[in-house]
């Protein structure tokens, strides 16, 4: 069973590499970061939502969880719409290697809030990661330096969603119950956020929908399902490992597929940075 969780947590890291594929797509069509995020979030609730009937989950959370299941999902939601919002003006890959900067973030926060010990690692890994966002870093675009910080917003909330799981136990409810109850409530904060600013109110292409749907089906549903399942039965330390996997598609399918431009500065940014990662996976589980 450890080998076919490590090809479920390999293959997560995959898919999701092509979220930003999915997203531009999406764009061109007619969508943009909120309604993008919204619908794919629809049609991913309806599929979880049919996943917890078949399997007789019961829907209801118990009321000690409630105000942490919320304020995860917030966590949760506001990542989603930092990164495809980044995915708007800066290159995809780049976007997704400097959101994936979150384990640092974990590391360095949990000495505060989950009193874990400052290592000699975590300070490295920081050192290697700042390093690499100046390199890659590039203010000359319009929407440039908006781009990287929204970025790198993503990679802070996300780490708050970890550490939220974290100190609350959530990491370790049904991964279908919790799945739903995430996409959940990112779909009501994209409602309530583009119903204020009108970002809902798109026509869409049919290629845009069908980008929409194959990601919500795909990333949102299948990629969630396998990653749980990739560290329920290797451990979080491997599954973490074959994670980095997905900034590496993600770079590779903005260059090959996207036309995106890699120049050896900013790809040596991006190789500091997966470095920074798996020293802080080899420091917090190896």
């Amino acid at each position: 069973m450890e080998m076919i969780g490590a090809g479920g947590a390999m293959l997560s890291a995959l898919i999701y590499g092509f979220n930003a594929l999915f997203a531009t797509y999406a764009y061109e069509g007619g969508s943009n970061p909120i309604a993008f995020t919204f619908y794919s979030s629809v049609f991913s609730v309806l599929a979880f939502g049919g996943l917890m009937i078949w399997k007789k989950i019961p829907f209801l959370p118990r009321k000690e969880l409630l105000p942490w299941l919320l304020l995860d999902g917030l966590f949760g939601g506001l990542t989603t719409l930092l990164l495809f919002s980044a995915f708007d003006l800066i290159s995809t890959g780049i976007a997704t290697v400097l959101h994936f900067t979150y384990p640092v973030y974990v590391a360095i926060l949990g000495i505060w809030i989950l009193n874990k010990k400052l290592t000699i690692g975590k300070g490295i890994a920081l050192a290697l990661s700042l390093a690499g966002v100046a390199l890659t870093s590039d203010l000359s675009g319009q929407g440039a330096g908006l781009g990287i910080l929204l970025a790198l917003l993503s990679g802070f909330t996300y780490a708050g969603y970890v550490l939220v799981m974290e100190k609350t136990g959530l990491q370790k409810a049904d991964y279908i119950w919790f799945g739903f109850y995430m996409l959940l409530i990112r779909m009501m904060l994209t409602l309530f956020y583009g119903s204020f600013t009108g970002g809902l109110w798109v026509s869409l292409t049919s290629s845009a929908w069908m980008m929409t749907g194959a990601h919500a089906l795909l990333s949102g549903v299948a990629a969630n399902i396998l990653f749980q399942f990739g560290v329920r039965y290797t451990g979080g330390g491997t599954a973490s490992l074959f994670s980095m996997l997905e900034p590496m598609t993600c770079v590779i399918v903005g260059v090959v597929l996207l036309g995106e431009t890699m120049n050896p500065l900013k790809l040596l940014g991006c190789i500091l940075i997966m470095m920074g990662i798996l020293v802080v996976i080899r420091d917090e589980y190896l």
